[in-house]
């Protein structure tokens, strides 16, 4: 955005100087007229000077699309990525704040990017080369804009205090909007089933964002009569100086026409500056956010992963979230033998799930070490880490295909047998293997998409070479002799088991029990 910024200064430059020339030969004109003497080239030079000035406006305005579309395409780009980066660390955003903020906030930097940026630039270089061209041909002229140009910045200050409050809580209703409509929608067969209507909460959201609206409009309205009137008396003070002193002779006609020509124009782009502003904010907005989604550590690890179950090591854990003020994870030590079956247990909030966050390497203790066979996790690489690991979350996600390709996802070099042999281990040998199931999920229960997510995790550990098996919640909706199939299944293949669990039968099957209320876990 710097870049483009500076490139606007030579179109500004280019302006101002047209600025002065056209003042000048307009100012020239009216002076031969005056003096009762014959027109000369004049009129078609001030013709020249307003067509190029046109040109050099036009040329302005598509580099500084250009500019607004590149920054645009770049930051999009750049959040997209970071987002799929496998090296980035931390929570992502929710998926309404990103629909939000790519969408209308992004389109609002046409705004931003667009026109504030370069009438910034303008707004620089013309009043500055205006005063100088002032202040040489009648210096209290000159001096009387230098006074009062900096009113004009001083009450757009005062507006931006207040504007930006008034356009923070407006981007903010705008996000409670986007998040409960995404709510809704999420769980629209839910709400319909129970006949629970969403219309009047989607219209009190709807009005609120309206409100803040309106209130930002009001100011901005305000603040634009404001400039306005300081532009218009100053303007006004230049104008009774130049004609009180042309009515005593003491300054000649052409040198007052041109001073009070070029007057309005070292105003102008100021309050233009002022005007933008409130089109900005909404723009300004949605970048400080954007940026602070981009501004996370990174896992750097560079070292090759493990091929075979290795020792794993916690050693004084202690993990925070920013919106929490207690601690996510706190494990002082604890170890997992090669093969060895654990669970790990606690209450709700204990921080099972954030223990398998940091295994999977997404979040990254601010406290504390996780070393695999001797080696800190986050030395590791964590693309090829986490091809030693077969996960199962506590919601399993699906993609738009056929059973098989659901199971075979992540493990390309896995076969259609590969996928018959683990259905039949997790209980899906009936399912039709050629049913085309969606992304939603909508058309499983959640039984089903458990142990489609399981016979994936099979399948992994098998083809793919995964020795460390990671289960949040694994047999939720499964019976008890399918849920002890499962956790043999994985116990045969010789790999370490990591699971969260709290049902009782599930954590008798392990060999260990890791729990997250003691303050001192024992190897």
């Amino acid at each position: 955005m710097r870049g483009h910024f500076f490139s606007s200064v030579a179109p500004g430059a280019a302006t101002a100087v047209l600025v002065i020339a056209t003042s000048w030969f307009v100012s020239q004109l009216v002076a031969i007229r005056f003096a009762g003497s014959a027109l000369t080239a004049m009129p078609l030079a001030i013709l020249a000077a307003y067509l190029l000035r046109a040109v050099v406006a036009w040329i302005h305005g598509v580099v500084s699309e250009r500019a607004s579309t590149h920054v645009k395409e770049d930051l999009r780009n750049e959040v997209v990525d970071d987002l799929i980066d496998p090296r980035r660390l931390g929570a992502r955003p929710s998926s309404s704040q990103l629909i939000t903020l790519l969408g209308p906030g992004m389109n609002a930097f046409d705004g931003y990017i667009g026109r504030f940026l370069p009438q910034l630039g303008l707004a620089i270089v013309v009043p500055a080369a205006v005063i100088v061209a002032v202040g040489l041909t009648d210096p209290l002229s000159g001096l009387i804009i230098v006074l009062t140009l900096p009113l004009i910045g001083i009450f757009m200050a005062l507006v931006g205090l207040m504007t930006n409050d008034k356009v923070e809580r407006r981007w903010a209703a705008m996000e409670r909007l986007g998040r409960h409509f995404a709510d809704v929608l999420d769980g629209l067969i839910v709400l319909k089933i129970f006949g629970r209507r969403q219309e009047q909460g989607i219209e009190e959201i709807g009005h609120r964002h309206r409100r803040e609206s309106m209130a930002a409009l009001r100011i901005a309205f305000l603040s634009t009569f404001v400039l306005e009137l300081v532009a218009t008396i100053s303007v006004a003070l230049v104008a009774v100086s130049i004609g009180l002193r042309v009515v005593d002779d003491k300054i000649a006609l052409a040198p007052a026409m041109f001073v009070l020509l070029l007057a309005p124009e070292a105003y102008l782009p100021v309050r233009r500056v002022g005007i933008l502003f409130h089109d900005s904010q909404e723009g300004a907005t949605a970048a400080g956010q954007l940026l602070t989604i981009l501004e996370h550590p990174r896992h750097d690890g560079t070292q090759v992963a493990p091929r075979a179950p290795e020792l794993i090591e916690f050693s004084r854990i202690r993990l925070r979230y920013p919106e929490r003020t207690t601690t996510a994870l706190h494990i002082d030590a604890a170890r997992i033998a090669p093969g060895e079956k654990v669970a790990i247990v606690g209450p709700s909030g204990s921080g099972k799930s954030t223990a398998m966050s940091v295994l999977l390497g997404f979040e990254k203790p601010d406290e504390g070490t996780v070393r695999i066979g001797g080696v800190d996790l986050f030395d590791i690489d964590p693309v090829e880490w986490r091809q030693r690991i077969a996960w199962v979350p506590q919601v399993p996600r699906l993609i738009a295909g056929t059973l098989v390709d659901n199971i075979l996802l992540g493990t390309p070099l896995a076969t259609e047998h590969d996928a018959r042999t683990a259905m039949t281990e997790v209980g899906l040998e009936s399912f039709d293997e050629t049913r085309v199931l969606s992304e939603s999920s909508h058309d499983v229960s959640a039984g089903e998409r458990r142990r489609i997510a399981l016979a994936r995790a099979l399948v992994r550990v098998r083809v793919g070479q995964a020795w460390l098996v990671l289960l949040d919640e694994p047999t939720a909706g499964l019976d008890a002799l399918r849920e002890q199939q499962i956790v043999e299944s994985f116990g045969a293949l010789g790999t370490t088991l990591v699971l969260v669990s709290h049902r009782a039968e599930t954590i008798a099957m392990v060999d260990r029990v890791i729990d997250l209320v003691e303050s001192e876990v024992s190897a």
